[in-house]
Parts: structure tokens; sequence; C-alpha cells
């Protein structure tokens, strides 16, 4: 069975047209989106990119899309522009930091005794009663040097668990070049983080997490 070494976002006039998937043993796989519009679809014929394919010799057009002198300078993250045309790598969690975990349990380094819930207001004809409660929320380490802040969600009603999922928001790179405590009050806005009470505060009094952003204590100003 082989494995994806690299996968990337494919984008034309920045909308996305389609993924880019580089497996270990040489092949790719091209998967067209079909949600592109039909202005959109025309635009991209030309490229061969109005479709998906695969197979084992590279396509031309991203063969020569990524070379070292079409990498976007000044960031982290792997993009390759060409024109009208990019290609931007999905990045690897290497590393993730838990702020809070419901099912942790006490003793664990992530076991929180607060709960994070919040009345649930979606729709004309929500029940009455329903709550939205976090199960978990995170920071995720990429294997580019960017980051994430994760957060899932569940929304209850009646004794079951009715809907929900992962918020994943990536963290701007820039903010990394920020005070500490200002970084903090910038994160703590991503992934619905504040929605269910989460505060700067609580980010600065957990352990470690300064090191795991590459903080340290010289840096705070």
């Amino acid at each position: 069975m082989s494995w994806i070494n690299d996968e990337y976002r494919v984008k034309y006039q920045d909308n996305q047209i389609g993924m880019y998937y580089v497996y270990d043993d040489g092949t790719w796989y091209y998967s067209f989106s079909d949600n592109v519009t039909d202005e959109g679809r025309k635009m991209i014929a030309d490229l061969g990119l109005d479709r998906s394919r695969e197979g084992k010799r590279v396509l031309k057009i991203f063969r020569e899309l990524i070379q070292d002198e079409n990498r976007v300078p000044g960031r982290k993250r792997i993009i390759y522009r060409k024109g009208d045309l990019l290609l931007e790598r999905e990045p690897k969690q290497v590393e993730r930091y838990y702020v809070y975990r419901l099912s942790a349990k006490k003793g664990d380094p992530d076991y929180s005794p607060l709960k994070h819930d919040a009345p649930h207001y979606e729709g004309k004809h929500t029940p009455e009663g329903m709550r939205e409660w976090c199960s978990w929320y995170a920071f995720n380490k990429m294997d580019d040097g960017t980051y994430q802040a994760s957060l899932d969600e569940a929304w209850w009603w009646g004794g079951g668990h009715n809907d929900g999922g992962t918020i994943t928001r990536e963290i701007p790179e820039d903010w990394l070049d920020l005070p500490y405590e200002e970084f903090l009050e910038n994160a703590v806005t991503l992934a619905a983080a504040l929605h269910y009470g989460f505060t700067a505060e609580q980010l600065r009094e957990k352990p470690g997490l300064r090191e795991f952003f590459g903080y340290s204590q010289e840096n705070d100003d």
C-alpha cells in the first residue's frame, strides 16, 4: 500500500480547483473540485486541470511549478506560485498541546475540572435547552514550523449527541513575532475558543505552552 508523502491545495486565481497528492512510490493523483464554476472550468481547461487524473510521470505543469524560483518568499508554509496557478502544501502535524480535554483523567497533564459549554443558537427552530460543549481544545505544531488552533465541539440536547465537529484554524505566521502576552490574546480568538469561555489568562497559566510556541523567557517584550 502506498502512502501520501505530500498533498497540495491547487488554486487558480486564488480559487481552489483541486488537490494534488504525491505518494511514496512516485505516483500522483490530482482530484478536481466539482464546485468550480462553469467560467472557472473553461479557464483551467487549457491547463489540463479541469478533470481528475493520476499517473507515474508527474504532470509537466506541476513539475515546472515546484521549483525553488517559484517558492513564495518570506513564508514558512510551502507555497509555489507561477502566474495565476498556485500550489500550497498541506502541513503535517508533528506535535499537539492540549489546553483542555474533557475525557482526560485526573492526573493527566491536560486534565481540567472546568466545563466549557455554551447555549446553541443556530437556526430558527433550535430545540430549547440545546447546548454546545467543547470536548477538547488544543494547538498543533506542523512540520513546516507553522501552527494551528483546534477545538472539538458537539451539540447536545435531550440526552443525545446531535452534531458537531472539529474546528481548525491556521495561526497567522506573523503573530509569532508578537510579544507572548499579545500572541495569546490573538490565539484565543481562533477556533471558537472564546465562545466556549477560554481566555488568554488560562493560556498564560499552562506550563510549557510558551516553549511549545518557541518563546523563551527573554523574548516577552
